[in-house]
C-alpha cells in the first residue's frame, strides 16, 4: 500500500479516536505522538517518533521500532492473564482467584482440601484423588498469557510487521493474514514516521458484535547507537509488558465491523437484532480469533475439577478454576429449504452443531441446533426442522447401573418471527424400553433389539404427520396442526 493511498485514507477519516504523546520516564511532554482512527472498516494508525540517535540494529526487539498493543475492552472476560500451570498436561488454573502455585501444589498433594465442604474422612476418596489427578503434577508455576491482546511491531526501515509473543496464547494459533497490518515508514528531520492501516484481523481478537471499544497503547523503542542503553517512550506513563491496565480504553466514533463467517453477514456488525435471530447469535462464541486467512469462534470454558462416583458421591474442587480455550470452525453455507434459507455447520473439539437461518425483507430468523435430523416447512410455510438430542441421564455420566445411559428426545423446531420454538414429540432412554410423549405418558415400549438404536422417521403428511419406527415391532405416529400446535403422539399398527 503506497504512502499517497495511506494519506488518502487518513484525510477521509474523522477526528482521531485516540491521540496521545509518547513520553519517557521523567518526561512531562514530548513531541512524539500517536493517533488512531476508525473509518468502520479499518483502523488508521499514525506515529510520529522523534529519535535523533538512529540505530543500525536489525533484530525485531533491540532496534529502533514502534510497538503497538491492541486489546479487547475487557481481556479478562476471556481468561485471566496471570495463571498457574502444571506438568505434564499444561492446564491453566487460578486458586481462589489468584495465580498462587503454592496453593495449587497444596491441593495436588492433599494438604489443602480445595473444597468448601470436604466430605468426611474415607468418603469418596477415589473421587477426591480423581479430581486432584486432573490438575497435573507439582510443582506448579506462574505463567502469563496474552489471550485478548495483540502485540505488533513496525520499523523505520519498513520491513515486514511483526506479531510478537506467539508462545503466549494458551495453545491457540493466532496469525495475521496478508493485508491485516500494512504500513509505510519514512524518515523525518527529527526521526521517522509510521503510518499503518490495520484491518480487524490485526486485533487478533474481536467480539462477535463488532468493535465499539478497544484498548490501545503505543510504545517507541529508541535503541540508540551501539553500546548505549535503550529508551522507551509510551502513551502510558508506566508501561508494563502484557499489562492490559496500561492500555487506554477508547470508544470508536465509528464502530469497527468485521466479516467473520461466510453466509452470516449479520455477525461482526454492531447492530441490534430482532428476536427471530437474537438467540441464535447469542449461542455462538462471544469472541472470534484471527488464524491467518480465516476466523474461528472462541470461548474459554471455566471449570472446577470434579468427579462423580455412584451418583451418591460428588466431589468438586471449587477452590480451583481451570481455563480451557475452545475454538469453533464454520463450514460453507448452503440452502436447506430453498431461496432465503441458509444452514452453516459449526464444529468444535467437543462436537458439532448447525446454524439455521431464514431471511426475508425485514425478517431474519434463526437458531443453533446440536442435533438436526431433517428440515421441512410447516403447513403454513414456516421453516422448521426435527432435532434428535442425546444427553446423559441425570445430567452427567457416572459409574453404576445405567451410569452411561442416555436420555434421548425427538422434537421439532419452528423458526418463528418472535424466535424459535421447540416442542418435544417423543422421549426414551438407552436404559429402559419405555417410549413417552411430552407429558411423560408411556405410549409404548422399544423392542429388545431396538433399545439404543436410532429410530426410522417417515412423513405420512409432510410437515404435519410423522411415523417413528423402533425396530420391526413398534411404530408411533406423531401429528400436529398446520401452525405446529396441538401435538399428539399415539401408537400405530405395525406395517
Amino acid at each position: 500500500m503506497s504512502w499517497p493511498l495511506l494519506t488518502g485514507l487518513l484525510l477521509t477519516a474523522a477526528a482521531p479516536d485516540f491521540s496521545a504523546p509518547l513520553t519517557a520516564s521523567g518526561e512531562k511532554t514530548s513531541p512524539s505522538v500517536a493517533t488512531l482512527t476508525s473509518d468502520g472498516q479499518r483502523l488508521v494508525l499514525d506515529v510520529d517518533v522523534v529519535d535523533t540517535t538512529p540505530s543500525a540494529a536489525t533484530d525485531d526487539i533491540h532496534s529502533d521500532h514502534v510497538e503497538v498493543w491492541l486489546g479487547l475492552e475487557d481481556p479478562e472476560s476471556l481468561m485471566p492473564a496471570r495463571l498457574v500451570t502444571t506438568a505434564p498436561r499444561g492446564g491453566f488454573f487460578t486458586v481462589r482467584g489468584k495465580d498462587d502455585p503454592k496453593a495449587l501444589d497444596a491441593i495436588i498433594q492433599g494438604q489443602d482440601p480445595g473444597m468448601s465442604e470436604p466430605p468426611e474422612p474415607g468418603d469418596c476418596e477415589d473421587d477426591i484423588q480423581s479430581a486432584r489427578g486432573t490438575l497435573g503434577s507439582a510443582p506448579a508455576k506462574r505463567t502469563r498469557m496474552l489471550v485478548g491482546l495483540a502485540h505488533l511491531g513496525f520499523f523505520p526501515d519498513g520491513r515486514a510487521p511483526v506479531l510478537y509473543d506467539l508462545d503466549r496464547y494458551a495453545g491457540l494459533s493466532p496469525a495475521l493474514a496478508p493485508g491485516d497490518a500494512t504500513y509505510e515508514a519514512r524518515k523525518t528531520p527529527t526521526g521517522y514516521h509510521v503510518r499503518a492501516v490495520l484491518q480487524p484481523g490485526a486485533l487478533l481478537f474481536v467480539p462477535r458484535d463488532g468493535v465499539r471499544k478497544l484498548r490501545v497503547r503505543v510504545d517507541a523503542i529508541d535503541a540508540g547507537p551501539a553500546g548505549t542503553k535503550e529508551r522507551l517512550r509510551s502513551t502510558h506513563p508506566a508501561p508494563k509488558w502484557a499489562d492490559a491496565e496500561t492500555l487506554k480504553v477508547i470508544t470508536l466514533a465509528t464502530p469497527l465491523t468485521a466479516k467473520l463467517v461466510e453466509g452470516l453477514p449479520e455477525l461482526g456488525q454492531p447492530a441490534p437484532r430482532g428476536p427471530g435471530v437474537k438467540q441464535a447469535i447469542e449461542d455462538l462464541p462471544p469472541y472470534f480469533l484471527r488464524t491467518g486467512n480465516s476466523w474461528v469462534g472462541l470461548r474459554v470454558l471455566r471449570e472446577s475439577p470434579e468427579s462423580f462416583g455412584l451418583r451418591a458421591c460428588s466431589v468438586q474442587l471449587d477452590a480451583v478454576t481451570g481455563y480451557r480455550p475452545v475454538t469453533s470452525s464454520f463450514g460453507p453455507p448452503a440452502a436447506f429449504l430453498g431461496e432465503g434459507t441458509t444452514r452453516v455447520p459449526v464444529k468444535t473439539l467437543d462436537g458439532t452443531a448447525t446454524l439455521f437461518l431464514s431471511r426475508a425483507p425485514g425478517d431474519l430468523r434463526g437458531t443453533l441446533s446440536e442435533g438436526p435430523v431433517e428440515t421441512f416447512r410447516f403447513k403454513d410455510g414456516t421453516p422448521g426442522f426435527l432435532e434428535l438430542l442425546t444427553e446423559p441421564m441425570m445430567g452427567r455420566y457416572t459409574s453404576g447401573a445405567c451410569g452411561a445411559a442416555d436420555d434421548i428426545r425427538l422434537q421439532w423446531v419452528r423458526l418463528g418471527k418472535q424466535g424459535p420454538t421447540r416442542t418435544i414429540l417423543l422421549t426414551w432412554t438407552t436404559c429402559d424400553s419405555a417410549i413417552q410423549d411430552s407429558e411423560e405418558h408411556v405410549l409404548a415400549r422399544q423392542p429388545d433389539e431396538a433399545v439404543g438404536l436410532e429410530p426410522k422417521l417417515k412423513w405420512t403428511t409432510p410437515g404435519q404427520k410423522l411415523r417413528v419406527t423402533f425396530g420391526p415391532k413398534q411404530v408411533l405416529e406423531v401429528g400436529w396442526r398446520p401452525d405446529g400446535s396441538g401435538v399428539k403422539a399415539t401408537a400405530a399398527p405395525t406395517p
